[in-house]
């Protein structure tokens, strides 16, 4: 594993840190479960990191593996389920929050996928669930296009002898391990790439702290404090006036989670973008912000500022799988002012944020220090950062043309993501015409999902209209 792989494999000790990531599609039809697992299983042969368990690492010194694992069970892996009458979509995001909240055994490849049947207006849905240390969500959407398909006329792939796959690939890695001088190579290479990421972490800050001497004072000194700079990167949990930032609704955590589903027109936030002079993340990350700002005032405890993150894609490659990311914290003003104005704030601080950006980032070789430090160090510590944090947002774009999966049009996709201690993580995916804004929340912070759900639609609505009623004035 990566250090930052290995980061989140270690804290998800502590279940309120669960960093499950999962995508759940809808598609026309009835589920042919026979078929689905044919698709499934060729990709499952073909990506051997889907038949590969954790093996933990020595003691701090090395990250976790991955080995084949030799009692892989691909009907474990699958389940097929079906809603009771009517079939609404109310009740598929309460099932999905309950399976999204579920661990994984951890002695096995951590990954499932749930097809689950019943929903009204003839359709199912396709919930594909996996540990945050095999993919992100791009690396995710790569897997999905081995059975997410353009021709809905490709054939299935012919039936995969997946026992005899899997025990030829642990014969071959016991052939490895037990050549002359492997174990030596094995335990060198262990010990010696999380060495070289920390020499290469320590190089780096040392040469930054020569080009500017004000980094040193912004180092953590302790391992506490080095656990909290990588992990939560918010330096002040006051705005810049001086009054304390943060929601004061939303301070309970718990590990339970609730799905809200938002749709919102992808041609209209997409102009929105353009004609305020920002992007799509920006209209996205205003209108939550305005939204959340609305639930406040609606509550009668208003915020003067939200804690909040969003992603930042690092990756230079298109692999199937893998982490290439890193979220910043950044902190956004909730107080009375206007949607335009708000939108240019937000705007400045996200730019802000990703200029300042060096090395990587938390999925950087920071992680590879973190990882040095007990476990329980690191979890309390991330725990006490996340409970600060009012949401994390995420951003992914999706497929622009329709998808088929078993021969059915996937009519739409969304992303329950993971929380891992914060108050909630709000998920959009593009696919064809319409944004999927996903909410995962945690219940205990969050009393009323539904009207911030319902707030956060209004606050998009506001800056269509903003976009088509006032263009000049932007």
């Amino acid at each position: 594993m990566s250090p930052g792989e290995a980061l989140m494999w270690n804290v998800e000790k502590d279940p309120w840190l669960n960093p499950n990531a999962a995508s759940v599609s809808f598609i026309e039809g009835s589920c042919d479960f026979e078929l689905l697992k044919r698709w499934i299983a060729q990709m499952v042969a073909d990506v051997p990191r889907l038949r590969e368990r954790v093996q933990p690492g020595i003691g701090r010194l090395t990250t976790p593996t991955w080995v084949p694992d030799p009692e892989f069970d691909f009907g474990y892996h699958m389940r097929h389920l079906a809603l009771p009458p009517p079939g609404s979509e109310r009740q598929l995001l309460d099932l999905v929050g309950r399976l999204h909240q579920q661990p994984y055994d951890r002695t096995r490849p951590p990954w499932e996928i749930v097809a689950i049947d019943g929903l009204e207006a003839d359709q199912w849905a396709l919930m594909f669930r996996l540990h945050h240390s095999i993919a992100d969500g791009y690396g995710m959407g790569r897997l999905q296009e081995r059975f997410m398909m353009r021709d809905p006329s490709r054939p299935p792939p012919e039936e995969v002898a997946l026992d005899a796959l899997v025990a030829d690939t642990v014969e071959k890695a016991r052939q490895s391990h037990e050549r002359p001088g492997a174990q030596f190579e094995e335990a060198a290479r262990l010990v010696g790439e999380p060495a070289w990421n920390l020499s290469r972490w320590l190089t780096g800050e040392v040469v930054g702290a020569v080009r500017d001497p004000e980094r040193v004072g912004r180092w953590a000194t302790t391992a506490q404090g080095l656990a909290r700079m990588a992990i939560s990167q918010l330096r002040s949990s006051r705005d810049p006036n001086g009054q304390r930032a943060g929601s004061p609704l939303w301070t309970g955590r718990s590990g339970r989670r609730h799905i809200e589903l938002l749709r919102v027109p992808l041609a209209e936030a997409r102009n929105a973008g353009e004609a305020l002079g920002g992007s799509l993340n920006d209209v996205f990350m205003t209108a939550m912000t305005n939204g959340a700002a609305a639930y406040h005032q609606a509550k009668g405890s208003p915020a003067v500022a939200f804690n909040t993150s969003f992603v930042v894609s690092t990756r230079t490659d298109s692999a199937e799988g893998g982490n290439s990311f890193t979220p910043l914290r950044v902190q956004v003003p909730g107080g009375p002012m206007s949607a335009l104005e708000r939108f240019r704030a937000i705007q400045e601080r996200v730019t802000e944020q990703r200029q300042a950006l060096t090395g990587g980032g938390l999925m950087g070789g920071l992680a590879a220090v973190v990882n040095l430090l007990p476990t329980r160090v690191t979890t309390q510590t991330a725990r006490r950062s996340a409970a600060h944090l009012d949401f994390a947002t995420t951003n992914v774009r999706g497929a622009r043309v329709p998808r088929y999966v078993n021969g059915q049009r996937m009519l739409g996709t969304f992303a329950p993501g993971p929380v891992a201690g914060a108050a909630m993580i709000v998920s959009l995916i593009s696919y064809v015409d319409t944004m999927f804004v996903a909410f995962t929340i945690d219940p205990a912070a969050v009393e009323d999902p539904q009207a911030l759900r319902d707030h956060v639609g209004e606050a998009f609505e506001e800056l269509f209209e903003l976009n088509q009623s006032s263009p000049a004035a932007v």
